[in-house]
């Protein structure tokens, strides 16, 4: 029986083994510190090595450097006010799904469970608008996405770049009719820890929905339905510090391979932070994505629904320079090592509340108050700012 598909600590949670073992033996299971980690089954495995041989941690993906960038946001208003930044993973994904395509991109199940899920009719793409600042369960819709690839249909896939590295794997071949969209990845805590948080955060209260960006931009919300249950800034949240912090992120964030400009996706977005917005030849205080066009089909593709946003091309060294996560991974906070040490499973709630964490939140409140935001303008005022 294979013992190890890769080495634990380089697992970033693609699942491409699950897909692929051609007798179901390999599960998902939770392991000490909350990860989703692939189990295999002694009783099922046959030794075919096929878990190991698509595994992106074994074999890396061919990355490329990107040959365009673009700073962009969609026309549409409406489709702004829910999207974390320009809208354009969601402009995506209606053009295709107006094509007759499939989408696929993480949205919250009924158990609160954040799962890749397929979308084909324009309401259903509302559920993936917004960031979700946690890992995502791929399940084996890469088995969905190759069925539909060889029917013909289009199939966009908007994920982590360690998830569209693991889609790659497991196709094995290109098709002309998938196109691979990557995020600009921070790191990506377990799942688990989300779920025991919003529980004791609510209340007791029933949670349908999580947001962190999107209308209420910068705070994590919990929702029953339209009414917010739980709602409060990343600066004064814990789950949100910890997560912008870099302190509980799966192992294999703080070591990415694909932290870097060259990518294995078709397009790469996120936020265009360094972005000289002074500089724009249409002036536009909104939020803006980058767009960075990474292969030919990339490039067709952006030729084909550019029409629905403002756009300027800009250059790759702008993006790159001000976005730490096109250069290198994550900086693991000191305090990890002592949230991992006093994590057990449901207590996160508590396990989060290290030190460093409770420094940074007072900082946060202290920074929230009203005396302290008169100060600061009356700062800028003096200094004619």
């Amino acid at each position: 029986m294979v013992n190890e598909i890769c080495k634990p600590e380089k697992c970033t949670g693609c699942f491409a083994c699950m897909n692929i073992c051609p007798r179901d033996a390999i599960v998902c299971k939770t392991d000490r510190y909350g990860k989703t980690v692939p189990d295999i089954l002694p009783d099922k495995c046959i030794e075919c090595g096929m878990c190991m041989k698509v595994c992106p941690e074994n074999h890396p993906v061919t990355k490329k450097y990107p040959s365009q960038c673009y700073a962009a946001w969609s026309k549409d208003e409406e489709e702004r006010k829910y999207c974390s930044s320009g809208g354009l993973a969601a402009e995506f994904s209606r053009w295709v799904v107006e094509q007759g395509g499939v989408v696929y991109g993480a949205a919250f199940d009924k158990e609160l469970k954040l799962a890749h899920m397929a979308a084909e009719k324009p309401e259903e793409l509302e559920r993936f608008k917004g960031s979700k600042y946690v890992q995502s369960y791929i399940g084996t819709v890469y088995r969905d996405i190759q069925n539909y690839l060889q029917e013909g249909r289009r199939v966009l896939f908007t994920g982590t770049p360690c998830q569209t590295a693991g889609l790659k794997m497991y196709l094995k071949k290109e098709y002309e009719n998938l196109i691979l969209v990557d995020l600009i990845c921070h790191g990506t805590p377990p799942m688990e820890y989300l779920k025991e948080y919003a529980d004791k955060m609510s209340r007791g209260k029933n949670v349908s929905d999580i947001s962190f960006r999107g209308k209420r931009n910068w705070r994590l919300s919990l929702y029953d339905g339209e009414k917010a249950v739980y709602s409060v800034r990343n600066k004064k949240d814990y789950y949100f510090t910890a997560f912008l912090k870099g302190m509980i992120y799966r192992d294999n964030c703080y070591q990415c391979e694909y932290a870097a400009a060259e990518r294995g996706s078709d397009i790469t977005i996120g936020d265009f932070w360094g972005l000289k917005r002074s500089e724009l030849r249409v002036s536009y205080s909104g939020r803006i994505s980058v767009a960075l066009i990474n292969t030919e089909r990339g490039a067709e593709f952006w030729n084909q629904v550019k029409d629905r946003f403002v756009y300027e091309e800009r250059s790759i060294e702008e993006a790159v320079n001000g976005n730490a996560q096109l250069r290198k991974p994550s900086v693991c906070h000191p305090d990890r090592e002592l949230f991992l040490k006093n994590y057990v499973p449901g207590n996160f709630p508590e396990a989060v509340r290290t030190p460093g964490m409770r420094k940074l939140i007072a900082a946060g409140k202290i920074k929230d108050s009203l005396p302290y935001r008169a100060a600061r303008k009356a700062k800028k005022i003096i200094m004619g700012k």
